[in-house]
C-alpha cells in the first residue's frame, strides 16, 4: 500500500462528519444519559482536588498526576464551579480526535482509510463515554493523539521544531495518564530506528522536550520525600492487586486470602532519609491547651531530646524528628501543658505513662519481617512464637519480658491484642499441629496457620478475615502492660482524649505505601512465578474486552448491569478480532503501521502485570480504529467487486 498523503488537502466531509458526531453524542451524553455508571464526578476524586487547587491549596496527594485536577481547577477559577461546563468542554476536545487520527493516519495508509478510521473513532470511541465524566481519560486522549500527530509530521518534515512540540506533548500526557510515562522514549526509539545522526537529535529533541514537561512534578515529588517520582505512587498497589489476581483467582482478587496481608503489622516507614513527620491531636474541651513539646530517641540515640512544634493549627501540633538514615526503633511520647477553671497547671503526657511506656515506630525497609528487635510491643510475631514454642518446643527469647506483662500462652497474647475489640472471650484459642503445620482457632473461628518451615516472613502464615486478622495487625506496649495502670477517671478521661500519628502525610504515607506494595507484590511473585506470567499474559488479552460479571466484589453494579457488560463484550471482541485482521492485511499490504502497533503494543506489554481493565487501552483505541479500518475497508472493497453471479 502506498501513502502519499497531501499534506495541505482539506480534511474531508466525513472526517468533519464524524467530529460532528463525536460532538452530538458527547453532548447527548452529558444532558440527557450518561451511559457510565458512576456520574459526572468520576471515580478518582478529581473533583474534589480541583476544588483544593482552585481555593489555592497545594496539591493533596501523589495517588494521581497533576494534570486533568489543575485543567479542572484552571476552569472552576475562571467560571466558576461548573462541572458540567467542564465536560461540555471535554466533549469539545474530544470532537478534535477523529481529526487527529486522519491527519495522522493518512501518513500511514493513505486518505481514505484515514477518514475510514476517522468515521470509526467519531461513533465507536469509549473516550467519548469518558468525556461526560470527571475523568483524566478524555483529555489525556486528545493531548496523546495531538503529540502522535505532531510526530508523524516532524518525521515527515524532518523538523525539529515539530519534534519538539511532539515531545513537549508526549511530556503531559504521562500527567494524566501515568501509565504513558514510557511515551517519550518509545517516540524516541522510533525515530532512532533510522539509524542516522539526524534521528539522534531528533530523539535527543523529543527526550528533552518531555523532560522540561515532567520537570516540575518530579522537582516536586523529590522536595517532598526525596524520591524520584515522575507521574504518581499508584503503581505499586497495581502491581499488587495484579499479582493476587492469579490461579483461581484470576478473574477477582477480591477473594484471594493474601489480600488480608495489605495491612501492616507494626506502625513503620521505610523512607530512612526524610525527616518523620509526628502529628498530635488534642480532643479535650475542658481545660486550656497551652503547649505541647514532643520528646523523642530511638535505639541508636537513647539520649530524649525535646523538639517544640514546627506548626500548629489550633488542637493539632505537628513536630518533626530528624531522618535517622538507617533502620532504627524510634521511642516519642509528647508532653503537654494545660490550664483548668481552677487556674491550676497540669502537666501531662501522651501516652500516659510518658517515658515509662513511650510510642513505639519503626524505620526499615523489611516490610514483611519482624520489626520489634527489642521486644517493645505484644504482636502477631510473639503469637507466632508462642504457637512454636507449644507445638515444637521452640526455645522463646522474649519469655521473660511477655510474662511480666501477664502473657504467659497463646490465648493470653490474643485475649490482650483483641480486648479493646472482643472485651469478653478474646482471649478464647485452640492450638492443633503437626509435623509440618500448626493453627490457631479463635472465638469466631477464623484460624492463623504456621508453617513449621518459616522464613520469618509475615506472608508465610496463612490468617483469615475475623479475629485473626485483627491480631495480625494488633500491638500492645509490653510496658504499659506490666504497668497495668488504674483506668482514668473524671478530667484524666479528657487530658488524655487525642491521637498520635507518624507519617500520616500524603507526602510521607503514599511513597511508604508504594514500597509496601511492591514488596508484597515481588513476595506474591516469588511464591508462584508462573501463574503470575500466566495471569499476565491473560490480562494482555483480557484489557481489549469488556467484561463484567454479577458479583458486586468483581465489578461495578448498576440499573441493567447484566445486559450491558455482556454487549459490552460481544462488541468489544468483535471489534478485536476486526483489529487483529487489520493488522494482518496491512503488514501484507506494506502499509506503514510500524508506530501505531508499537504504542499500541506498548500498552499490554507494560500494563499485563498489573491490574487493569479495558479502561486502560482507551487512549490507544484511536491508533486501533486505525487498523480496523483497514480491515473494513478491505472487506468492503472485496464484497462490492464480487460479481452478481458469485
Amino acid at each position: 500500500m502506498k501513502v502519499a498523503p497531501d499534506e495541505d488537502a482539506a480534511v474531508p466531509a466525513l472526517v468533519r462528519a464524524a467530529s460532528a458526531a463525536s460532538l452530538a453524542i458527547g453532548l447527548f451524553f452529558v444532558f440527557v444519559w450518561a451511559p457510565q455508571p458512576w456520574g459526572w464526578r468520576g471515580f478518582d476524586h478529581y473533583h474534589e482536588i480541583a476544588l483544593e487547587l482552585a481555593a489555592g491549596r497545594p496539591f493533596p496527594t501523589m495517588e494521581v498526576p497533576w494534570g486533568y485536577a489543575y485543567f479542572v481547577a484552571f476552569w472552576y477559577g475562571l467560571i466558576g464551579v461548573r462541572p458540567r461546563a467542564v465536560l461540555v468542554l471535554q466533549v469539545i476536545l474530544n470532537a478534535a480526535v477523529p481529526v487527529l487520527v486522519f491527519l495522522a493516519a493518512q501518513r500511514w495508509v493513505g486518505r481514505r482509510t484515514a477518514a475510514w478510521a476517522a468515521a470509526i473513532t467519531g461513533v465507536c470511541s469509549f473516550n467519548t463515554i469518558y468525556a461526560s465524566t470527571e475523568s483524566s481519560d478524555a483529555v489525556c486522549t486528545v493531548v496523546f493523539m495531538a503529540a502522535v500527530y505532531c510526530f508523524t509530521r516532524a518525521l515527515a518534515g524532518r523538523s525539529l521544531r515539530w519534534f519538539a512540540v511532539a515531545g513537549l506533548l508526549a511530556g503531559i500526557a504521562p500527567q494524566f495518564r501515568p501509565n504513558l510515562i514510557l511515551l517519550p522514549l518509545l517516540l524516541a526509539g522510533f525515530d532512532l530506528s533510522a539509524r542516522s545522526r539526524r534521528s539522534l537529535v531528533e530523539a535527543s529533541v523529543v527526550v528533552a522536550a518531555a523532560a522540561a514537561a515532567l520537570m516540575p512534578w518530579i522537582v516536586r515529588n523529590y522536595r517532598l520525600t526525596g524520591m524520584l517520582v515522575p507521574t504518581s505512587v499508584h503503581g505499586g498497589v497495581q502491581l499488587w492487586y495484579g499479582t493476587l489476581e492469579t490461579g483461581r483467582y484470576l478473574r477477582s482478587r477480591a477473594y484471594n486470602p493474601r489480600s488480608v496481608f495489605e495491612a501492616a503489622a507494626f506502625d513503620y516507614t521505610s523512607l530512612e532519609d526524610v525527616p518523620l513527620v509526628v502529628e498530635a491531636t488534642f480532643a479535650c474541651s475542658e481545660a486550656k491547651l497551652l503547649d505541647a513539646a514532643l520528646v523523642s530517641w530511638s535505639d541508636a540515640d537513647p539520649a530524649p531530646r525535646r523538639t517544640e512544634a514546627a506548626s500548629r493549627d489550633g488542637r493539632r501540633y505537628t513536630f518533626e524528628i530528624p531522618p535517622p538514615h538507617h533502620d532504627a526503633v524510634v521511642y516519642y511520647y509528647v508532653a503537654s501543658t494545660w490550664a483548668t477553671d481552677e487556674s491550676e497547671t497540669l502537666a501531662r503526657t501522651t501516652p500516659r505513662l510518658g517515658p515509662r511506656a513511650p510510642a513505639v515506630y519503626f524505620v526499615s525497609d523489611r516490610h514483611l519481617a519482624d520489626l520489634d528487635t527489642h521486644d517493645d510491643l505484644l504482636d502477631v510475631f510473639d503469637v507466632v512464637r508462642l504457637v512454636r514454642r507449644k507445638a515444637w518446643h521452640e526455645p522463646l527469647a522474649a519469655a521473660q519480658r511477655l510474662r511480666e506483662a501477664g502473657v504467659d500462652d497463646v490465648g493470653d497474647a490474643i485475649g490482650r491484642l483483641l480486648e479493646t475489640t472482643i472485651p469478653t472471650g478474646g482471649n478464647t484459642a485452640t492450638v492443633e499441629w503437626d509435623a509440618a503445620r500448626a493453627r490457631v482457632t479463635l472465638v469466631d473461628g477464623s484460624t492463623i496457620s504456621v508453617p513449621r518451615a518459616w522464613s520469618g516472613r509475615i506472608t508465610d502464615l496463612e490468617v483469615t478475615a475475623g479475629a485473626a486478622s485483627t491480631v495480625m495487625t494488633s500491638r500492645r506496649r509490653l510496658r504499659e502492660l506490666a504497668a497495668a495502670p488504674p483506668p482514668l477517671a473524671g478530667i484524666e478521661v479528657c487530658l488524655h482524649a487525642g491521637s498520635l500519628a507518624v507519617n500520616d502525610v500524603f507526602y510521607r504515607r503514599e511513597p511508604h505505601l508504594m514500597r509496601r506494595y511492591t514488596a508484597l507484590a515481588l513476595d506474591n511473585v516469588g511464591r508462584d512465578p508462573v501463574g503470575f506470567v500466566l495471569a499476565s499474559a491473560y490480562r494482555a488479552v483480557r484489557m481489549f474486552i469488556v467484561t463484567g460479571a454479577a458479583d458486586t466484589d468483581t465489578a461495578h453494579q448498576f440499573a441493567h448491569s447484566g445486559r450491558i457488560y455482556a454487549a459490552a463484550m460481544t462488541v468489544s471482541i468483535v471489534f478485536l478480532a476486526v483489529f487483529v485482521c487489520g493488522v494482518v492485511i496491512g503488514i501484507r499490504s506494506g502499509a506503514a503501521i510500524g508506530l501505531p502497533l508499537l504504542l499500541i503494543a506498548s500498552v499490554p506489554l507494560t500494563l499485563a502485570p498489573v491490574l487493569i481493565n479495558m479502561r486502560y487501552t482507551v487512549t490507544v483505541q484511536p491508533l486501533m480504529f486505525v487498523m480496523a479500518a483497514i480491515g473494513l475497508r478491505r472487506a468492503v472493497v472485496a464484497f462490492a467487486s464480487r460479481s452478481p453471479g458469485d
